[in-house]
């Protein structure tokens, strides 16, 4: 009987250390062209591998995609899109200004005045804002690039976010998936306040 148990504990401990296959967590969502409809919202292609999905909470109608390195300490990369970005201005560079006031703000982070630009995605006005951060306590830093442009009459953005360790050089070829992903949104129908 004690050979049995020992068998089956055995069994299992070494059943735990096989590694498990990666499951896709968009695969139910993957469209033929490679793009992912996300909750019957809006479609995009992600960033492919090493990017992972950061959450699937269904009442989130924001999307985010991280990448990490080991190397170094932070060394985190985020892609994401957010329906709600901080303020309530409609006018673009107003948005901003009250978005880079809360902006990070439970990181300590202190930002340089943005580099803002004017632009059109899809076809709408756009305001891209380019600002490195630091935290002086913990001696860390933020590459940041976000992409305000409107949905109906709202705002709406796209962020990336890449930090590093004071002394570490950022990694500006991540930005390309950013650049990526932000060129394959699309919305599938208007948004629940473009209804009303």
């Amino acid at each position: 009987m004690i050979r049995l148990f020992v068998a089956c504990l055995f069994g299992l401990l070494a059943a735990a250390c096989i590694p498990q296959p990666q499951v896709d967590p968009l695969a139910a969502l993957r469209q033929p062209d490679g793009s992912v409809e996300w909750q019957g919202e809006f479609a995009f292609v992600p960033p492919a591998e090493p990017w992972h999905l950061v959450s699937l909470d269904e009442d989130d109608y924001s999307i985010a995609f991280s990448r990490e390195c080991f190397d170094v300490f932070p060394c985190q990369t985020t892609v994401a899109y957010a329906e709600e970005p901080f303020g309530y201005s409609k006018d673009l560079l107003e948005r901003q200004e009250e978005f880079f006031k809360r902006y990070l703000w439970a990181s300590r982070v202190v930002f340089d005045k943005p580099q803002l630009q004017k632009t059109t995605i899809a076809g709408k006005e756009a305001l891209v804002a380019v600002v490195e951060g630091v935290e002086p306590v913990k001696e860390q830093k933020v590459w940041s690039k976000v992409i305000f442009t409107h949905r109906g009459e709202r705002v709406v953005a796209f962020y990336f976010n890449q930090w590093r360790p004071s002394e570490v050089p950022f990694e500006r070829v991540d930005v390309e998936a950013f650049d990526r992903f932000v060129e394959s949104f699309r919305y599938l129908k208007p948004s629940f306040f473009e209804t009303l």
